[in-house]
């Protein structure tokens, strides 16, 4: 397979700030805190392309990344490409020497299994981050999180369910319409929350 075209590192910083973005502010706001966002780890973006079938598309080669969203769309729909791009940089794998996503306004064109559920997830993560509540996804999409391991302690035990349980989540989130449904319920995101600190007490999660 050929090597990432998106660095890793730039995955992990993403990732690392994402979580602290303000959530305050109008769509025009909360679409520059995206861009800005992006270009702080060297994506150059552009959202004044002429694209007419398409609202967004992100490119990624060994030379860079480039997010070029399309010049028509208004604050609210801009506000959602700049939130799918970022999603899709979090959950697609893109591969040298050059690789491509293109963002739809209306139904995905995906064919597969795989790709059908790799759109689930990017839009359900593109939303939360949308309405500014990244714990109505799955934590492994945004967050490092304890791993499923073979357990000795009962804090290693604890973490170790903990991983079970974030893989269970994020599997049922890329094939369940359902399970997205319940997951984006704030009731059901605090609860889940809750679970988490209790198995592994820690920092607060951004709510």
């Amino acid at each position: 397979m050929s090597p990432l075209a998106l660095s890793t590192d730039t995955r992990r910083q993403l990732r690392g700030q994402l979580r602290f973005l303000p959530r305050d502010g109008d769509a025009r706001l909360q679409t520059l805190r995206l861009r800005s966002l992006l270009e702080e780890l060297g994506i150059h973006c552009d959202d004044a392309v002429d694209l007419q079938d398409l609202d967004a598309v992100l490119i990624a080669s060994s030379r860079g990344t480039d997010a070029l969203v399309a010049a028509r769309l208004g604050d609210e729909q801009r506000h959602v490409a700049y939130a799918r791009l970022v999603a899709r940089l979090l959950v697609s794998d893109m591969h040298a020497p050059i690789d491509a996503r293109m963002e739809f306004t209306g139904p995905s064109n995906a064919r597969t299994t795989r790709e059908r559920e790799e759109e689930a997830i990017v839009l359900g993560l593109a939303r939360a981050l949308v309405r500014g509540r990244l714990d109505t996804a799955p934590r492994p999409l945004y967050d490092d999180v304890p791993k499923l391991t073979l357990a000795f302690t009962p804090r290693s035990a604890a973490r170790s369910t903990l991983g079970g349980l974030h893989r269970w989540s994020v599997l049922w989130y890329k094939r369940s319409d359902l399970y997205r449904r319940l997951r984006a319920r704030r009731r059901v995101s605090k609860a889940i929350g809750r679970i988490c600190v209790a198995l592994d007490p820690g920092p607060p999660l951004v709510a």
